[in-house]
């Protein structure tokens, strides 16, 4: 199983779908609609109601920076369980780095400001940013998380825009 976490309205073929809420923009509902809770010491109350090891690969992008700082590890922990061994984790999100290169240099809002905060333009508390990662945080997190060989690349997704956001590949050992 491939599984497509937080997929908003890139419901894709041969994924299983999950997400908080329907996008009204999805082609289609998601397979699974479940938005996780934590308390307020990051613990994962309602787990993915899916068995340990189901899935070959987990895909988020642009999720992780819609949780705290504090929740991350509950949440990596959540990819790890669901993953099998030697199963891989592909995240995208926004690099805080860049994002301040590109405040500096007076780009619009969206190269550097969206990264830090989300689209206001959504108008939806779910699209919020709770927290940014450079390269080198994202990938401390994960590998202090239990994953290894992490790799960073280029994004392919959301317009693709190395100058803003990352991809970051793991694996579970």
């Amino acid at each position: 199983m491939r599984i497509n976490f937080a997929c908003g309205k890139q419901v894709w073929p041969g994924f299983y779908n999950i997400d908080a809420v329907r996008n009204p923009k999805a082609p289609r509902d998601p397979e699974l609609l479940h938005a996780l809770q934590f308390d307020p010491q990051g613990v994962l109350l309602n787990p993915v109601p899916l068995q340990d090891g189901c899935a070959d690969e987990i895909h988020s992008m642009h999720f992780l920076e819609h949780v705290y700082a504090w929740e991350a590890p509950a949440l990596l922990s959540e990819w790890r369980r669901l993953l099998k061994a030697g199963g891989r984790l592909v995240l995208e999100l926004p690099n805080i780095e860049a994002a301040a290169r590109n405040l500096l240099a007076g780009m619009n809002d969206q190269m550097c400001m969206w990264p830090l905060y989300g689209d206001p333009g959504h108008r939806d508390p779910y699209m919020c940013h709770k927290y940014g990662y450079t390269p080198k945080t994202v990938q401390q997190l994960l590998i202090g998380n239990g994953f290894t060989r992490v790799v960073m690349m280029p994004p392919k997704t959301h317009g693709a825009r190395a100058n803003r956001d990352m991809r970051v590949e793991a694996r579970k050992p």
